[in-house]
Order: structure tokens, then C-alpha cells, then sequence
């Protein structure tokens, strides 16, 4: 039986329409497996953090080291230093001083102690707390530590896919550091020779340093289960008992 033209027109958009319903459920269902498909992360590896400790020095504003007594009063220095460092351990402030114009001249030598120049060390912190202090008479020197948290970062172990992850991971948990010290130094004249001391300067001689934690990492390397036949070898052994088996006897 001969189609009409218009059942025929129909005939040929069904067929259209059942093609792209057909096109169209393929391009979804490929979508659908592209959006559930894992993506590679690659293989996860383990960092040691290991740490060592440096030392620095630092240079104060003011490196006129010498001190000029006065008539009245006491003679002074002073001067700043910036310590800006992250995983800072530690800072210490070195003075050595010697008054050589010290004591009396006896017959059998100079009494120092009698007459000698003191010198006062203190060091205060940005919010002007003393967080130091220490002073010197005649000769001597003194190592003053400065109070400080000096507190070191997790040594967890951390888990990324290659070192540059892992340092980035590591720079995280740096602990800043920035602070500002102002080293005051006074100086009291003894009894004898104070007009002398006028016409001249006591130096001492100033060394400030400092440690931090120098943090980096280390790949752990893994260790294969050891064969069931071999004992385990190396440094690291462990220990093994060894009981004799008890067989029983023939009749």
C-alpha cells in the first residue's frame, strides 16, 4: 500500500528524532564515565623532616665601641640591632670590657679591685621590656642570653607527591621571627683617677649572635617485607630467642 506524502514526511522525522535521541544518550553516557573516572594523583611519597642548627652574627647601628666618662653622672653607648630570621633559636649578646686605667700602683703590682670602672650591660625589646642585663667591674666579660620562645616546628612527617609539594608543605609551618633590641651600656668611674678618665675613652669590644633551625627533607625510603626463609640483616636486627624443640622419646 502507497504511503500518502504526509506519512511519509512524518516517517522521515520520527526516524531523525530516534537519531538524535541516539546521539544524544551516547554523548551523555561518555560524559557520565569521564566525570566518574579517578584522576591519577600519582604515587604519594614520605619526608623526613631533618634540622640543623646555624649560628650568624649581627652588627648593631652604633659600632663606635667605646664609652667616654663624665665628671658627673655615668658615661653611656648605645645602640639597636634588627634579628629578623624565621626558626630563630636563640640570641646572645657578648661584651668584653677592660679598664685600663683600674686600681692603685702598689709595690708588688695593681690592685684592680680598689678604684675599678663598672660597666653595666642592658638590653631591652622593641616594647622596651629588659629581656637582659649584666655588668662588669675592672676586667671580664659576660655572654648575655636574651629570652626568646626558641620553639622548633613539627617534625612530623609529611606526605606529597614529589619535594617541591613537600617543601611548600614545610615553609608552612616556618615560625617568623622579626625583633628589634636596643643594647644600652653605662659606665660608672671608680675613686681613683676620675679626672684622668676625662681625658680619654674605656672601649670594650660587642659580638652579637644568633642560631636558627635550618629545616630540609629527606625521602624515607621503604623497606620490602624480608623473605620468610632469610632473617633480616643490617644494623638494626632486632633479637631472636631460640627455644630447642622437645621430642618425644621411643618406646
Amino acid at each position: 500500500m502507497a504511503l500518502k506524502k504526509s506519512d511519509k514526511i512524518i516517517a522521515i522525522i520520527g526516524v531523525i528524532i530516534l537519531i538524535v535521541a541516539a546521539v544524544g544518550i551516547f554523548l551523555y553516557a561518555d560524559l557520565e564515565e569521564e566525570d566518574t573516572t579517578p584522576k591519577d594523583k600519582g604515587e604519594m611519597k614520605i619526608y623526613e623532616i631533618q634540622y640543623d642548627e646555624i649560628m650568624m652574627s649581627a652588627m648593631p647601628d652604633n659600632q663606635d665601641y667605646s664609652i667616654k666618662a663624665k665628671l658627673l653622672g655615668k658615661g653611656s653607648y648605645e645602640g639597636t640591632v634588627e634579628i629578623s630570621q624565621q626558626n630563630l633559636k636563640s640570641v646572645e649578646i657578648f661584651v668584653e670590657y677592660h679598664d685600663n686605667k683600674a686600681g692603685l700602683l702598689w709595690r708588688f703590682g695593681r690592685i684592680r679591685a680598689i678604684g675599678a670602672d663598672t660597666i653595666t650591660i642592658s638590653i631591652y625589646d622593641s616594647m622596651e621590656n629588659e629581656v637582659g642585663r649584666e655588668s662588669i667591674k675592672g676586667d671580664g666579660n659576660r655572654t648575655i642570653p636574651i629570652k626568646s620562645d626558641g620553639s622548633m616546628i613539627s617534625l612530623e612527617s609529611i606526605e606529597a607527591e614529589d619535594i617541591m609539594e613537600a617543601n611548600e608543605i614545610l615553609e608552612e609551618r616556618f615560625i617568623p621571627n622579626q625583633e628589634t633590641y636596643t643594647i644600652h651600656i653605662s659606665l660608672k668611674t671608680g675613686l681613683w683617677g676620675k679626672i684622668r678618665e676625662l681625658l680619654g675613652k674605656d672601649s670594650f669590644i660587642l659580638d652579637i649572635t644568633y642560631k636558627y633551625y635550618d629545616y630540609y627533607l629527606e625521602e624515607k625510603t621503604t623497606v620490602d617485607e624480608f623473605d620468610d626463609e632469610f632473617p633480616p640483616t643490617g644494623e638494626n636486627q632486632g633479637t631472636q630467642t631460640w627455644t630447642p624443640m622437645a621430642y618425644p622419646g621411643k618406646n
